[in-house]
């Protein structure tokens, strides 16, 4: 008789292990949201991940316990809608989440969530910044020019240079 896979001794174990009870940590209010969106949109699979993300083409991963849970979630809900898929240059990244930030603002209408202006502002912040990293020369650390999406120009140096 071949051993179990769920125990060394097969007296002990003949069925699988039950999983732990996984504690709810969403909130009444934010799982009942959640249900709203599942049943408004069933095109697209709401999932618990690690972060808050559109992963195209129909799957929302959501964390469980953010303060801001409804408004990320109808943010990623945006991009879903949006059909956000791909972005060739950092430029076309950050119009996409100013799009994405904008259809919330209409999410949250339809939904009657209150939206948070200074919170979208700081999120937008993050791809703000992390565009200009991503554009600065290696050579003299000013802004470059996005020439593609493997490219930059630096008029100082007046050199190409290839994205890091």
């Amino acid at each position: 008789m071949p051993a179990s896979i769920y125990s060394d001794n097969i007296r002990e174990q003949k069925t699988p292990p039950r999983p732990p009870e996984k504690p709810q940590l969403l909130s009444e209010k934010n799982l009942n949201f959640l249900e709203t969106l599942k049943t408004s949109y069933p095109e697209f699979t709401f999932k618990p991940g690690r972060k808050f993300l559109f992963r195209p083409r129909k799957s929302i991963f959501y964390i469980e316990s953010d303060e801001n849970f409804r408004l990320l979630l109808l943010h990623e809900l945006a991009h879903a809608l949006l059909g956000h898929f791909s972005f060739d240059k950092s430029l076309e990244r950050l119009q996409i989440e100013r799009d994405a930030w904008e259809k919330t603002r209409e999410l949250c209408e339809t939904h009657s969530i209150p939206f948070s202006e200074e919170f979208a502002n700081s999120e937008l912040d993050t791809y703000r910044d992390w565009v200009h990293q991503k554009t600065l020369c290696p050579s003299c650390g000013l802004t470059c020019l996005e020439v593609n999406s493997e490219s930059l120009y630096c008029p100082f140096c007046q050199k190409y240079q290839r994205k890091a």
